[in-house]
């Protein structure tokens, strides 16, 4: 092959088993095989194993998942913060065991998506929870464009702080596994 610049390489049109690819980084030319390239191919999966109550009914909180099960990509930081490392589209899911504690009247929760610290238009949802020491999920997704370093928060509010989310441990009779208060994924599409 000639030794050209980039730009007048011959464009990709179709992808074969065996094929090797001409990329440039930094000024740097590199010769990639076909089996070295994932597309689409970041993502992380979080959940977190402590159960979340807040203190005031008047304060925006973000839901932690402090602990990273898998991953490629994508990390969490500060416990609340999911962080992409490469430009793209993002799939970000989440399911959260909501309990009530307590209470007689209805119990409101709102949550919706932050990113990079300002909330997102039109993400916000209101759930109402079982005032009588009830559980129940809460879970949806939120696809977004996002730049390198950039980061998803989920934030939630409640209107009585006897409302939060639950952590149980594994369990016994059967054996089970532990049900996280929290369990996010982020996948880029």
């Amino acid at each position: 092959m000639p030794n050209l610049p980039i730009s007048q390489l011959p464009e990709l049109t179709a992808i074969t088993t065996n094929a090797e690819y001409a990329v440039a980084q930094n000024g740097v030319t590199y010769r990639v095989k076909n089996g070295n390239i994932h597309p689409n191919g970041l993502w992380g999966s979080f959940v977190s194993l402590q159960s979340q109550y807040v203190a005031s009914t008047t304060t925006a909180y973000s839901m932690t998942a402090e602990t990273q099960t898998s991953g490629n990509g994508v990390i969490v930081s500060s416990d609340t913060r999911f962080v992409v490392a490469s430009a793209g589209t993002y799939n970000l899911q989440f399911s959260s065991q909501v309990e009530s504690t307590g209470g007689g009247n209805a119990q409101t929760m709102d949550i919706w998506l932050a990113i990079n610290g300002t909330n997102v238009d039109y993400s916000n949802t209101q759930i109402v929870g079982n005032s009588n020491n009830g559980r129940s999920v809460a879970a949806w997704n939120f696809v977004e464009p996002m730049n390198a370093g950039d980061y998803f928060e989920l934030k939630f509010k409640v209107s009585d702080t006897r409302l939060g989310f639950a952590y149980d441990p594994a369990n016994i009779n059967p054996t089970r596994p532990s049900i996280p208060s929290v369990i996010v994924t982020v996948t880029q599409v």
